[in-house]
């Protein structure tokens, strides 16, 4: 999978964070028109060991002959936020959890377009139903939040399966990023 917009590299963090083993994360999306765009993932999984995290942001690290393997999404995405004159951090810790945050200066010639927010998501939020996501997002002065809890409840512990209450859930995101006023999907 190519990470062609910003929300492709928030998708592919919120994978990191179910794949850590993690039964709750929170993902923040801070955008300022013309300015900025930052997003923070964070989890409570098994974390990155100290003596591994330099080696996770290195596209050609290999440990050969044992099961270590890491992808190339992390070193992708500190590239992609510096290229712009942005920022990248990577906070973990054995057994406690990870943080990952980018910041893109979105006029930079180098900055990706953004991407659709909603479909990112919605592609989080049923990515793995059991995990409690809390979402907020910004733009501007504008905002708001949501957790993945008040899609089961609403819709039952099988929304995050069953096409019809999916495309509701898909259908609420979508209008809460219209609600925003400036709804793109290829800003």
């Amino acid at each position: 999978m190519g990470l062609r917009t910003l929300c492709d590299h928030i998708v592919d963090i919120a994978q990191n964070a179910v794949e850590s083993g993690t039964g709750k994360a929170w993902l923040d999306i801070e955008e300022h028109t013309d300015r900025f765009f930052r997003f923070t993932v964070r989890d409570v999984g098994r974390g990155i060991p100290e003596e591994l995290q330099e080696s996770v942001l290195d596209p050609f690290y290999t440990q050969k002959n044992k099961k270590v393997k890491f992808g190339l999404g992390l070193p992708m995405l500190k590239f992609a936020a510096l290229s712009t004159g942005g920022e990248f951090e990577l906070k973990s810790s054995a057994g406690k959890g990870t943080t990952v945050s980018a910041l893109f200066v979105l006029s930079h010639v180098d900055c990706q377009p953004i991407g659709d927010v909603a479909m990112a998501l919605f592609s989080i939020i049923t990515m793995k139903g059991e995990i409690d996501w809390y979402i907020q997002r910004s733009l501007d002065d504008d905002g708001y939040a949501v957790e993945s809890s008040q899609f089961r409840e609403a819709f039952g512990n099988n929304c995050f399966t069953t096409p019809v209450k999916m495309k509701m859930i898909l259908d609420l995101l979508q209008e809460a990023e219209n609600s925003l006023g400036g709804y793109s999907d290829v800003r």
